[in-house]
Parts: C-alpha cells; sequence; structure tokens
C-alpha cells in the first residue's frame, strides 16, 4: 500500500505514527542533552592522580570537588604496583574549565558526603601566584577526620565516662561507710582541738599569728635576712670582679694562672723545697753541727746556759737597782750626779782647764796625726833623774799611740780628754 493511493486512515494512522517516532527522538535527544550536561559529556577532561592510605567510602563515579563546586568524577581506584607501597592511587577527571584552578600546593583530601560513609574528592584552590599542575601530575593529599574516626572517638569517650562514673559511684559509696564516717569524725576533732590550742596556748604559732612582738621580731629577722642575702649578693659581685680582674688583668694572679711565670714560680718553688730537704738530710746527717744539735741534740745543756745567763742578767738588775757599785750609784745615788756637774763647774771655772780644752779643740787634726805617726825604736835611755821617776804618767787616750821622747829631752805632756770637752 502506497502513501499516495492509500485510504484517509491509513494516511492519518501513517502521521500519528510519525508524528510520535518524532516527539520520541526529540526526548530522547534532549534527555541525552541534560544527561551530557550532567556528566559534562561533550567538554573536555583532564586527568589527575592523587594517593591515599585509606580509601574507604570513596568509588568509581564519586564526586570531586574544587573548593567545594563538583568539577569532575574519580574514574578508577588501583593499588599501587609496589607491595611494599601502602598507599591507593586514585584517577581523578577533572573539566578542563577548571583545570587552571588546579595549582601545584592545592591539597586532595577525602570529605565525607553524609551519615552514610559516601566519600568524595576535596580539591583545594591553593595560592593565585602558584602555576596550575600539568595533565596527569600527582596532587598532594592528605588525610581528613572522617565520620568512622568520628565515632569511634566517641565510643572511646562514652567509654571513658562510664569508667569515671564507675570510680565516681565506688568513691561515694565510700564515703558512705561507718568507719570512714568516724575516721573523718576523729579527724575533725583532732584539728579542732590543733586549733583551739594554737588559739589559747603559748607555742610558736600562738605567737607568731596573736603576738605583735614576734610578729614584730619577725619582720625584723627577715629584714635582716635580706640585708644579709643582700650583702652576700654584694660579696658574690665583688668576688666575681675580682675573678673577672684575675683573668683579664694582668697582675701576679693572672700570670700565675694564665701566664709561664706560674709555672716558672712552681719550678723555683719545688727546686727551693728541694734544696731544703736537702739541707734536712745533710743537717741529719751531721750529728756535730748546730742545726743537728738544735733539733737532735740534748737541749739540755743549751736550756741550762740560758738558765744561768738569765739568772746572772737578773742579779746584775737587781744590784743596779739597789744603788750597788758604778752603774747602780750613777743611777741611783743622787750625790754621784751632783759631784759630776760640781767637776765640770770646776773645769768651766779654771783658766787652765778651759785653755786647754780650747787648744785641744782647735788643734784637734794635729793631735790626731800625732796619733798615728809610726813608732821609733827608742835607744838606749839614760838614767831617768829622780824627778822623772817620781813624775807620774801622763793620761793617754785610748786607741792613740804615744811616741816615746828622745833621750836627753823632756815630754810636755798633753791635756787628758775630760769631761769639760762635751761642756766647752
Amino acid at each position: 500500500m502506497s502513501l499516495f493511493t492509500s485510504t484517509s486512515g491509513e494516511k492519518r494512522l501513517a502521521l500519528r505514527a510519525g508524528l510520535f517516532v518524532a516527539i520520541g527522538l526529540a526526548v530522547a535527544g534532549v534527555v541525552v542533552f541534560f544527561i551530557g550536561q550532567e556528566s559534562r559529556l561533550f567538554q573536555r577532561q583532564v586527568m589527575y592522580r592523587a594517593y591515599f592510605t585509606n580509601v574507604q567510602g570513596l568509588s568509581d563515579q564519586s564526586p570531586v570537588w574544587l573548593g567545594g563546586l563538583e568539577v569532575g568524577k574519580v574514574t578508577g581506584i588501583f593499588f599501587s604496583q609496589d607491595p611494599n607501597d601502602p598507599k591507593l592511587e586514585v584517577q581523578l577527571q577533572v573539566s578542563a574549565r577548571y583545570a587552571d584552578r588546579v595549582k601545584t600546593d592545592s591539597l586532595a583530601q577525602l570529605s565525607s558526603m553524609g551519615v552514610l560513609g559516601d566519600k568524595a574528592v576535596d580539591i583545594s584552590l591553593g595560592t593565585p601566584t602558584a602555576p596550575p599542575i600539568e595533565p596527569g601530575g600527582v596532587l598532594a593529599s592528605s588525610t581528613s577526620g572522617d565520620l568512622s574516626k568520628l565515632l569511634s572517638s566517641a565510643s572511646e569517650v562514652m567509654d571513658n565516662s562510664v569508667a569515671i562514673s564507675k570510680s565516681l559511684l565506688k568513691t561515694v559509696e565510700a564515703y558512705g561507710d561507718p568507719k570512714l564516717a568516724g575516721d573523718v569524725q576523729r579527724g575533725m576533732a583532732s584539728l579542732r582541738a590543733l586549733l583551739e590550742q594554737v588559739q589559747n596556748g603559748d607555742g610558736v604559732l600562738h605567737a607568731l599569728i596573736y603576738d605583735k612582738e614576734a610578729g614584730r621580731e619577725v619582720r625584723t629577722l627577715m629584714a635582716n635576712a635580706s640585708s644579709a642575702a643582700k650583702r652576700v649578693d654584694g660579696a658574690v659581685g665583688h668576688v666575681e670582679a675580682l675573678l673577672r680582674e684575675v683573668r683579664t688583668g694582668d697582675g701576679t694572679a693572672h700570670a700565675l694562672i694564665y701566664g709561664n711565670e706560674g709555672a716558672t714560680a712552681l719550678r723555683e718553688l719545688g727546686a727551693a723545697a728541694g734544696q731544703l730537704a736537702g739541707l734536712i738530710e745533710d743537717a741529719k746527717k751531721s750529728p756535730n753541727g748546730a742545726v743537728h744539735q738544735l733539733v737532735y741534740g740534748d737541749a739540755s745543756g743549751m736550756f741550762a746556759d740560758l738558765g744561768s745567763a738569765a739568772a746572772d742578767l737578773k742579779q746584775i738588775t737587781a744590784t743596779v737597782a739597789k744603788g750597788e757599785g758604778t752603774v747602780g750609784g750613777l743611777i741611783s745615788d743622787p750625790t754621784v750626779y751632783e759631784d759630776l756637774r760640781e767637776v765640770l763647774g770646776n773645769v768651766k771655772r779654771n783658766r787652765i782647764l778651759r785653755a786647754l780644752v780650747r787648744f785641744s779643740l782647735n788643734n784637734r787634726e794635729d793631735l790626731e796625726q800625732v796619733g798615728k805617726v809610726k813608732r821609733v825604736e827608742p835607744k838606749a835611755e839614760a838614767p831617768a833623774s829622780p824627778e822623772q821617776e817620781t813624775r807620774p804618767p801622763a793620761s793617754v787616750t785610748v786607741g792613740e799611740s804615744v811616741t816615746p821622747p828622745a833621750p836627753g829631752t823632756t815630754q810636755t805632756p798633753e791635756p787628758a780628754s775630760t769631761p769639760a770637752t762635751a761642756a766647752e
């Protein structure tokens, strides 16, 4: 049957069938278009990779988010080819229009989609100045907390809460024990008695709390302790300054500690100690030496001599104190002083003696030279006259030599040295 030869009824049937097919095709096209828009079938895609240690709740076709916006999906989850590598490889398909927003410092992590445990891959936006990742590159990944871990933590928290409740219940039950109540009551009574003793007694605590004088003494003691601490601090500062001066200065202590002089001094000290040890050894081996006698000899004789000398000295001083003897008379007898003064006065009043004193003072050098003349051997002496035999010898000054007169000559007596010289 042809369309042109068919009846009107058949034509209407064919038109209806064609219209139905056209509408079906149009609906199918619209459905395909919307599905393509949803699944981005008509957009260019870029592939990335990320590695996770646990992908629980993640599957193929799981969404991929970029800053919270869905931009792709998961296309595959694979184990690593290395059996020792615990991480799993996740392939991510992202629309090319968002590829320039996936930066090298972007971070991929698993996020929960709900209470059912479904997961999605959430990619952070990264910094604007960072370059984008090349297609097929690897995203840095991190593990974020998921609901299962949260539930596990909540379970642990509940277990701990139950344990704490049981412990608290045991504590409360222990307080209900009559024995514990009696112990607490006795402890409170002892504490009350102690406080009453502190308040009414005369002990140290009572004085510290209620006695004002004790309080002032305590404050004085604390002030003294503070002052002592300050002095100690100052002394420590002085010691530190002294040590710093010794360390950095150029004095004797610095030279002894840090310089070569210290080693030299120690060597010299060691040498001196060796010499002293030698001297001691020599003194020990020389029994006739004075040091040996002083150290190792019999000291009884020496002490006896010292005692005898001390006794003699005591006797002499006692004699002088009594005024006996010449020295005692000079010290104790005033008449000796008066006689000496009278003699000196007579010398002053005597013209001849004064002339002799002046002559001796004026010719002192000549008189001294006289004492230095060499002694001349005397010749045969003539018999002395009776006057010369009876004449007393002239006084000679100690330390001077007198030249004997030549034979047949008379010697002029030299004036004697008298105390008048000092008086003149």
